[in-house]
């Protein structure tokens, strides 16, 4: 038999990758293939997947023989939709994997003889409508990466008359048919062009290709276009191909194009006042038919326009926010009547594209003098809408101390509403004036959501009376306002739990326990409240355990409700080793039985610890659910970057400060057995070791070592390998951001750290001045001394940065040097440095924002997802059947994020398709949304989000090239599907 052996192995993975139900049909497959029978019948197939990657056992096609034909026969069968087998399930891979071999067989051959004969042999089980129709729709057929024909295209559209019928009549894509025209154009192919023109042109791509045949000969193609548009409904286009034609025939077209615009608003505006205004994405930026009308008439008769837009805004359905930017843009002041109209719109009616219209609104109005129509911003505080009331007092607050009379008119007002409004628009003023009226209001205000806004505007004010004195005011004032005249529940009762006590050691009264609860279940997240922070900071941390054990008892007893999730956080903070370790095991509880929310609130109060060993779990939470469960992640992520803000420093100086010493004293830590000294100390394998007084190596515990000491150094070595699965990602994110130290503190940090020591050997450093600018490199011996490239010990000047260099900065000799002497010394780096693939800027990338150059490549799903995580890249939005739609790449500490779109199939659950890369581009940090059902990334070069290229810095650039390097080496494209 032909090529047995390749076909047993094909066998094998075809065995191990066949889904159970459709073993069956997959054993039939194999007992065909294996066979030299004639008289076998091709066993039938309905599962897509058992044929996938047949296309492999094919030979060259000048070898074809009935061996392919049997290969043939089982994937171009008859499906239920009585067309070839792999075609019907083309989107999942088996006919295109057979499309794919034949386009490689096309794009190798030599001339036009070889490619008839490629096309006559699968024609053979294919139609030849039905493989046509397949390269259209998968833009394989005459489109290649540039956008222009392939050698095939130019093939079957100007050398063979038969396919041409099929092509001008089948349901090619409009954009194809434009890049057809294009073809056609810039090959003078004007007869054929004249001849099929009719059939090219339909409502998606009419006005791309009137721009091109208007610009090619106007005076040709302007009766046929005429023509053509008689006939749209489209809105939209109808009025832009007036405005084609007025261009090039201005007398003609000028009255028409005016009567054309007035008679499109009007049909507009009646299907308007009952529906969504019509949306169409033509051109850089999507536009409504309605703002695209004002525009043009509010340069012809802008008082006209005015008053009719005025009027009809009254009885628009939905109001489009291009309409207001356009008034704003065109009117200035003059437009304010037609804006005022919108600030009625019903929020049931907004577009579903449109569910922020008010935020929108109040950034259009506040741009401009609005003084005049104020007092229809200050009726807001009327309106049923907490989020027109926030934000009309963001609004008027804009008018500073001139709003404050009115302002403090409102905080008078019987309605809480009003009061509410009030009290916010004099915070978001923010002068001293406003402030003397809060502090007023502060302790009369007994609405709490009310009196919440006055204290967040005053939060530095209220932190600064922390005298106990003061404290007890405050209690007293909350007892007046009835706020602490029974528990907030049951199992609150000061009678049920512990006492707390004082940093003086007396407790606290029923009074001051009470307000405590209270105060903390204003707190709206998992943070401190502020009056509650002033209490605290009173309270002995050190003699609170009980009630943080009995608390959290009792919040888990009694349903863990939301409404009481500050029980967590007093419990974190009040809470010994015991309820830290209750809390982390929480966390990973909730997370496995699918309770997300519940373990962000707990990974959030765990933080709020502050501890060493709470902020490693937070930490190591950060890590563990980054990919699943990552809104748990992200909120380890986020409660550490605010617990460094509490502490005002940066979460990178907060993850140094919490990389345990174990008690070493330097890189030592010292201790006795039966009256001999022994070290321990860590290896370069991070392993402990030890040294006795001879200063002898030994591997393990002298004999007659307390069991105690044992069980220390014990949890000590599974502490290390845990720190090093943080550290060693985490100094590899360093080098690529650059992260310096100043000499002291990186001297303290790798120099004296039992760990961090390890890593000072294993990596090579340089020294930059204020200008950052490489002084010098060097490398740590292992009796901490620090030696240059020239041999000899450095000596660190003030003002002097410490950073690990890049190989993107070296020169190749010091690269050399270093990676020498490195293997000299038997030592390997923790991560690639020295040797990591470098990739300078490219010229041809300079303006680029959305890059389409790795377009197209593929891997297989499962390794293709390998190594994305590998590198750092985190999934992004999932989208419709789960498809994965992106990956991303934060940069934050640049303030940029990489993104790279999923054009293959893969989706979540099932990554046994191909992943395949499609554009790449870089944003503004934060600025893209990522979650499901969630279309943010930029589709246009338009999108301000976008940063071009050449502004990315050059080691950011070179690593996010080196991936995409990385990808581009393993298509499977070009490695014959391997």
């Amino acid at each position: 038999m032909k090529n047995l052996e390749k076909l047993e192995i094909f066998i094998e993975n075809l065995k191990k990758s066949v889904h159970a139900y459709a073993r069956v049909e997959a054993d039939s497959c194999i007992e065909y293939l294996r066979s030299d029978d004639p008289t076998i019948p091709v066993p039938p197939i309905q599962n897509y997947w058992v044929i996938t990657g047949f296309e492999q056992l094919l030979g060259n096609v000048d070898e074809w023989d009935e061996w392919e034909e049997k290969i043939m026969a089982l994937m171009t069968q008859p499906s239920n939709w009585n067309e070839p087998q792999a075609l019907g399930f083309s989107t999942y891979g088996g006919f295109r994997d057979f499309t794919d071999w034949v386009s490689k067989q096309i794009l190798r051959s030599k001339n036009n003889l070889d490619i008839t004969k490629i096309l006559q042999l699968a024609s053979r089980f294919i139609t030849d409508e039905a493989f046509l129709i397949y390269f259209l729709n998968t833009k394989t057929f005459f489109v290649d990466g540039n956008q222009n024909l392939t050698k095939w295209g130019n093939y079957l559209l100007l050398n063979n008359q038969h396919y041409n019928p099929i092509l001008l009549n089948t349901s090619i894509e409009a954009n194809e048919k434009t890049l057809l025209v294009m073809f056609l154009l810039s090959s003078k192919q004007n007869e054929f062009l004249s001849s099929t023109i009719d059939s090219l042109i339909v409502d998606d791509n009419i006005l791309n290709i009137t721009d091109l045949l208007l610009n090619e000969d106007s005076t040709k193609y302007e009766p046929l276009i005429f023509t053509k548009w008689q006939n749209l409904k489209n809105s939209y286009i109808f009025i832009k191909l007036y405005e084609f034609l007025a261009n090039k025939f201005p007398e003609k077209y000028n009255p028409l194009e005016l009567e054309a615009i007035q008679k499109t608003l009007t049909i507009e505006l009646n299907w308007c006042s009952t529906n969504y205004a019509s949306l169409y994405c033509y051109g850089p930026e999507p536009i409504t038919v309605l703002a695209h009308c004002f525009n043009f008439l509010v340069k012809k008769e802008t008082q006209e326009t005015k008053k009719r837009f005025q009027s009809e805004l009254q009885n628009i359905y939905s109001i489009p926010v291009d309409l207001l930017v356009a008034v704003a843009n065109e009117l200035k002041e003059d437009g304010l009547d037609i804006l005022i109209e919108a600030l009625h719109q019903d929020p049931n009616n907004l577009y579903w594209n449109d569910k922020d219209f008010f935020k929108k609104y109040f950034k259009i109005v506040e741009a401009l003098d609005f003084r005049s129509h104020q007092e229809y911003f200050w009726d807001l505080s009327k309106n049923k809408s907490k989020e027109l009331r926030r934000l009309g007092a963001g609004l008027l607050s804009k008018l500073g101390n001139e709003a404050i009379p009115n302002a403090s008119e409102l905080t008078k007002s019987k309605k809480l509403e009003a009061r509410q409004m009030g009290f916010l628009i004099l915070s978001l003023i923010n002068t001293d004036e406003s402030k003397v009226i809060l502090v007023e209001l502060l302790e009369q205000e007994k609405n709490d959501e009310a009196r919440d806004i006055i204290l967040e505007s005053l939060r530095h004010l209220v932190s600064k009376q922390n005298s106990l004195a003061e404290i007890n005011t405050k209690i007293a004032f909350a007892q007046k306002r009835a706020k602490l005249n029974a528990p907030l529940t049951p199992w609150l009762d000061e009678k049920v739990l512990p006492p707390l006590y004082f940093k003086d050691g007396t407790q606290l009264s029923v009074e001051a326990f009470r307000f405590l609860h209270y105060r903390m279940s204003r707190a709206k997240e998992i943070r401190l409240d502020i009056e509650a922070k002033l209490l605290i900071e009173h309270l002995d941390t050190d003699k609170n355990y009980e009630y943080a054990a009995s608390l959290l008892d009792a919040y888990f007893v009694n349903g863990a409700l939301a409404n009481f999730k500050f029980c967590l956080t007093l419990a974190s903070i009040f809470g010994d080793t015991t309820v830290i370790r209750q809390l982390r095991n929480k966390v990973q509880e909730f997370a496995d039985n699918n309770r997300g929310k519940m373990a962000e609130y707990v990974v959030k109060a765990l933080a709020l610890n502050g501890g060493t060993q709470a902020l490693r779990h937070v930490e190591y939470f950060s890590r563990k659910y980054k990919n699943k469960n990552k809104n748990v992640g992200a909120a380890a992520t986020e409660s550490f970057t605010i617990v460094a803000e509490e502490l005002g420093i940066s979460p990178y100086d907060l993850a140094d400060q919490i990389i345990p010493d174990f008690g070493f004293e330097g890189l030592f830590k010292t201790f006795e057995v039966e009256g001999q000294e022994y070290r321990a100390f860590v290896n370069q394998d991070f392993k402990i070791l030890f040294l006795n007084e001879d200063n002898k190596t030994l591997k393990a515990l002298p004999k007659g070592t307390p069991v105690d000491l044992q069980e220390e150094f014990k949890e000590i070595g599974k502490e290390i390998k845990d720190i090093v699965k943080s550290q060693t990602p985490r100094l590899e994110q360093y080098l690529i951001i650059q992260r310096q130290w100043d000499t002291e503190k990186w001297q303290s940090l790798f120099l004296n750290n039992p760990i961090m020591f390890v890593y000072a050997t294993r990596l090579i450093w340089g020294a930059f001045n204020d200008q950052k600018q490489l002084l010098f490199t060097f490398k740590v011996q292992e009796d901490q001394t620090c030696i240059n490239q020239d041999g000899d010990e450095v000596a660190f000047e003030e003002g002097q940065m410490i950073r690990m260099v890049h190989p993107l900065i070296l020169e190749t000799e010091t690269i050399n040097y270093w990676s020498e002497v490195l293997k000299d010394e038997g030592l390997s780096p923790a991560f690639l440095q020295l040797n990591r693939e470098v990739v300078n800027f490219d010229p041809s990338d300079k303006g680029t924002l959305i890059s389409s150059k790795y377009r197209g490549i593929e891997m297989s799903g499962y390794t293709f997802v390998s190594v994305l995580e590998k590198r750092g890249w985190f999934r992004g939005s999932v989208v419709d059947a789960g498809f994965i739609s992106n990956y991303y790449k934060n940069f934050a500490e640049e303030g940029i994020t990489a993104i790279i779109t999923q054009e293959g199939d893969i989706c979540v659950g099932y990554l046994d398709s191909i992943g395949g890369i499609g554009n790449l581009m870089f944003v503004k940090y934060g600025s893209v949304d990522f979650g499901s059902y969630t279309y943010d990334e930029p589709g246009h070069t338009n999108d301000p989000r976008l940063i071009p290229f050449e502004q990315i810095s050059p080691i950011m650039y070179s690593e996010v090239m080196a991936d995409m390097q990385f990808f581009k080496e393993n298509d499977t494209r070009q490695n014959g599907g391997n």
